[in-house]
């Protein structure tokens, strides 16, 4: 994405402890709101603390179950990839994920390629864990989306 532009960013936390920063990175000339699925974009997440890989990918499949609720069995083969794809992670550690129209969501660990699951079906649901107005965090949507408290 040679011409990402910086839309905004959010701490997530949980019980009041900082688990994770992250920041949305859209093509320049991306109209305001939520991501066009048209168009790639990138969230990038810095870890605050230590996870397990397992751990990240039980949480994403719980909450996709939640937002999107696909089929059983998609839903598990979601899951199978993530949890095949998730490393654990320590303070400092970059995951990011890129949506790429018509293909899915292309995963990097500290920069480098780590993973890709295909899909746009999957590359919205994953992404709705952060986009979707029912998200459990509001004030994070609107915080990546630009529109929250300046940081």
């Amino acid at each position: 994405m040679g011409d990402a532009v910086f839309r905004g960013a959010t701490t997530a936390r949980w019980l009041g402890i900082p688990l994770y920063d992250a920041d949305l990175w859209v093509e320049k000339g991306a109209p305001e709101g939520a991501p066009d699925y048209s168009r790639p974009f990138v969230v990038r997440i810095r870890y605050a603390r230590p996870l397990a890989g397992r751990t990240i990918a039980d949480v994403s499949r719980e909450e996709i179950a939640r937002l999107q609720a696909p089929a059983p069995a998609v839903l598990a083969e979601w899951h199978r990839q993530m949890v095949a794809a998730f490393p654990n992670v320590d303070r400092g550690t970059e995951l990011a994920g890129m949506h790429v129209p018509g293909v899915g969501t292309r995963f990097f660990l500290n920069g480098a390629v780590l993973a890709e699951l295909t899909g746009d079906d999957f590359s919205r649901a994953f992404f709705g864990i952060w986009f979707d107005p029912a998200t459990r965090n509001p004030a994070g949507r609107e915080e990546l989306l630009g529109k929250g408290r300046a940081r």
